[in-house]
C-alpha cells in the first residue's frame, strides 16, 4: 500500500502579510516551506506539493530537489480545492496524509507513525496531550483509499472537516510531538513556536 503526503502550499498568506512559505525560520537553514518538506522527505514517504499560479520560483527549487508538484488552478477558492487537486493528482496512492506547509516543526517520525496507523479503511487523526492532560487535535490527518472520492469533492475553506465529523472510522492517534498543533499565521509565530 502506497501512502504519501500531500503538502498544501497554495495559500496566499494574507494574515502573515507576505509569502510565509519563504520566510526565514529561526534555527533552521531553510525557509518555512522547505523545512516542512525536509521533515517529510526524511520520513521516507512520497510527497506531492500543491502550489498556486505564479509559483515559478518554488517550482524550480522543487524540480532541483526531485519533488513532485502541481499547480492547483482554483487554489484561490480555498484549501478544499487544493486538497481535492492533490488527491486527484496522486490517485495511484492508497493513502494520503494531508499536511500544511506552515507547520515546519513536525518531525519525520510523526509522519511515519501517522502513515503506519492507516489500516486501509480508516482516517487517522493525530492528538497531542499537553501537561494539563488536555487533548489537542493536530496535523497531518491521514485518509485511506475508501475516502478518495470524498476527498476529491472537497471545496471551499473547510478542507475535509466534514469527513472527521461524519465517519465512525476515525482513529485518534496519540503523538508525542506538540508540533502537530503549531502552525504559522503571523510573523510572531516564527519565534513563538521555534524549538
Amino acid at each position: 500500500m502506497v501512502t504519501g503526503v500531500i503538502l498544501l502550499a497554495a495559500g496566499r498568506s494574507t494574515r502573515f502579510g507576505g509569502d510565509k512559505r519563504l520566510a526565514p525560520l529561526p534555527g533552521h537553514q531553510d525557509p518555512v516551506l522547505f523545512t516542512t518538506l525536509k521533515h517529510i522527505q526524511n520520513s521516507g514517504l512520497p510527497c506531492f506539493v500543491v502550489l498556486h499560479k505564479g509559483d515559478k520560483q518554488l517550482t524550480k527549487r522543487l524540480d532541483q530537489q526531485g519533488v513532485a508538484w502541481g499547480i492547483c488552478p482554483d487554489a484561490s477558492l480555498g484549501m478544499g480545492h487544493s486538497l481535492a487537486f492533490g488527491v486527484r493528482s496522486t490517485q495511484h496512492w492508497q493513502g494520503w496524509l494531508i499536511a500544511l506547509a506552515d507547520m515546519p516543526w513536525i518531525q519525520a517520525n510523526s509522519y511515519r507513525a501517522i502513515a503506519a496507523a492507516l489500516d486501509g479503511h480508516n482516517i487517522v487523526r493525530p492528538v497531542c496531550i499537553d501537561a494539563e492532560s488536555q487533548h489537542h487535535y493536530g496535523h497531518p490527518v491521514a485518509f485511506s483509499l475508501p475516502f478518495a472520492y470524498q476527498l476529491m469533492q472537497c471545496h471551499g475553506d473547510t478542507g475535509a472537516r466534514h469527513l472527521l465529523k461524519q465517519s465512525n472510522l476515525v482513529t485518534e492517534l496519540i503523538i508525542n510531538d506538540s508540533a502537530i498543533c503549531k502552525d504559522i499565521d503571523k510573523p510572531i509565530d516564527l519565534d513563538r513556536h521555534s524549538q
